[in-house]
């Protein structure tokens, strides 16, 4: 049987997207667990355990790979990484990024390319073969 993730985390501002992606990552049964943050902000208190994630009742795990959107409102992809660098240190298994985006720009895939935490870098909308993909190239284990 293969080895499901703990914990995939979701960071994309558009609900519809949110839907979607949710439904691509269950029907291929690859997470326990799927959690949705629709800001940077609320991405970076899920995984501090800040904000509406502070909760003693409620035990949040530690996310195990994060499709990030680049362009939000609020804190960007590229900010939220840049944050997510400080809290990373605190982790024995940091999570690894895929960054999602809708650009054509080809100097955002070039800046991905350099960020150790990014292993992927994707346009939207994200596909089940994209996401096999992901797995075949850094998750054996998943497959």
């Amino acid at each position: 049987m293969k080895k499901k993730f703990k914990c995939v985390l979701l960071v994309e501002d558009n609900e519809f997207t949110n839907i979607y992606n949710q439904k691509l990552i269950v029907n291929l049964n690859i997470a326990e667990n799927i959690y949705v943050t629709e800001s940077g902000e609320d991405a970076l208190d899920f995984i501090s355990r800040k904000g509406k994630y502070g909760s003693t009742q409620i035990k949040y795990p530690d996310p195990e790979i994060i499709f990030l959107d680049i362009n939000m409102p609020g804190i960007n992809g590229w900010e939220f990484i840049e944050e997510y660098k400080k809290l990373k240190g605190n982790r024995s298994n940091p999570a690894q990024i895929v960054m999602l985006t809708t650009s054509p720009n080809p100097d955002d895939e070039q800046k991905a390319k350099q960020i150790n935490e990014v292993i992927a870098f994707k346009r939207k909308p994200l596909a089940q073969s994209v996401i096999v993909d992901i797995l075949k190239e850094h998750f054996a284990a998943h497959l």
